[in-house]
């Protein structure tokens, strides 16, 4: 069965959130406008990118300082519509707007959805600050292998003989 697609012009609210414990968490990109709730499953690496590819941006276009970080908690339910596959995201500086556009992760053959959002500046500021938050209250690295600590329980590579 073939996932929806989504276009959404303005969105009210962007924002990303994990549920689960640390080095089990699930990543979620969320968007809400009007009476659409639309969440995403993603890579942590999908967000780390994004939010790399967010703060080039900010660091060559005039920002205005960021205001308070609003609420960025994600809203229940919590239901993927789809797993991101790839995304592209272009900024208007004429608009000072975020144009996103998302492709559903799928096995070769099969069709995907499309989702495409815009957002303003100052929401993709906040998301960006709130996703860098995320990304880092994951597992600290090992200091000898640079993976997370803990190894899935094992002992790591780099001792194992494995590495």
């Amino acid at each position: 069965m073939a996932s929806e697609s989504f276009d959404l012009e303005q969105v009210t609210r962007v924002t990303a959130g994990t549920i689960g414990e640390p080095g089990k968490r699930e990543f979620f990109l969320q968007l809400r406008a009007a009476d659409a709730l639309v969440s995403l499953a993603l890579e942590k690496d999908q967000l780390r990118a994004l939010t790399e590819r967010l703060q080039e941006v900010f660091a060559r276009v005039p920002v205005p300082p960021a205001g308070p970080q609003p609420d960025m908690a994600l809203e229940e339910p919590v239901t993927p519509r789809w797993r991101v596959g790839f995304m592209t995201l272009t900024y208007s500086q004429d608009e000072k707007a975020f144009e996103v556009s998302l492709v559903e992760l799928v096995d070769e053959g099969d069709e995907p959805a499309t989702g495409h959002f815009q957002a303003s500046l100052s929401q993709m500021q906040a998301l960006a600050a709130h996703a860098a938050g995320l990304i880092s209250a994951g597992r600290p690295p090992c200091p000898m292998c640079g993976g997370p600590i803990d190894h899935d329980g094992g002992v790591c590579p780099r001792l194992n003989g494995h590495h």
